[in-house]
């Protein structure tokens, strides 16, 4: 059986990281998962997947109820909702691991996954302005919003992080690289993982 490498990808918002996540995984020729995992999960949950964003956690890292809901959730808590959704996921991503090498980026896989003996975690940040300006300019954010979209967008991924894993977001302990995207451009970073990639392969 061929060996499998798992990629996994942790950013910052606006830090080039599931750019980065979706072309190493093009350059190496392996399946790239992304949003696709919570459109497994809403198709499990038989619910729609664009209930599933950054957007709709609350500040406490939970999945917000507070829009339009279909009938079959709407007596969830947004405790019991998220955690079945993560749940959800975890499954998802322990099931894709034994059958394939791939990049897998966000979803705290770095530490569902820790286990796996051909794992490599990845950390991508940045410097705020930095990826103030790319999201203005790459993702069209208004320049009056973009700081605080940066900023608040940092923090719902930092408390969903920290509730389902108990580890503290950026802990550079939980990550074999870190990638400071202000120093290193997304090539420069996808010719450096794909030679760790390499390594690993022929180790």
């Amino acid at each position: 059986m061929d060996k499998k490498i798992i990629v996994t990808i942790s950013r910052e918002y606006g830090s080039y990281g599931r750019e980065i996540g979706r072309q190493l995984a093009k350059k190496l020729h392996i399946p790239y998962y992304d949003k696709e995992v919570l459109e497994q999960v809403a198709q499990k949950l038989n619910v729609s997947p664009t209930f599933f964003t950054d957007q709709n956690l609350n500040e406490a890292g939970l999945y917000s109820l507070s829009g339009k809901m279909q009938h079959r959730i709407k007596f969830l808590t947004e405790l019991s909702l998220s955690t079945k959704v993560f749940d959800t996921a975890k499954e998802i991503m322990k099931n894709l691991a034994q059958k394939e090498s791939m990049v897998l980026v966000g979803r705290c896989a770095n530490v569902i996954l820790k286990d796996e003996p051909n794992l490599i975690s990845v950390y991508c940040y940045g410097d705020l302005e930095d990826r103030v300006k790319r999201v203005i300019e790459e993702y069209n954010v208004p320049a009056d919003r973009a700081r605080k979209e940066v900023l608040d967008t940092d923090r719902r991924r930092a408390r969903f992080y920290e509730y389902y894993t108990n580890r503290k977001w950026g802990d550079v302990d939980d990550y074999d690289v870190l990638i400071n995207t202000s120093k290193k451009t997304p090539q420069e970073a996808i010719e450096f993982l794909a030679g760790l990639y390499y390594q690993k392969e022929k180790s």
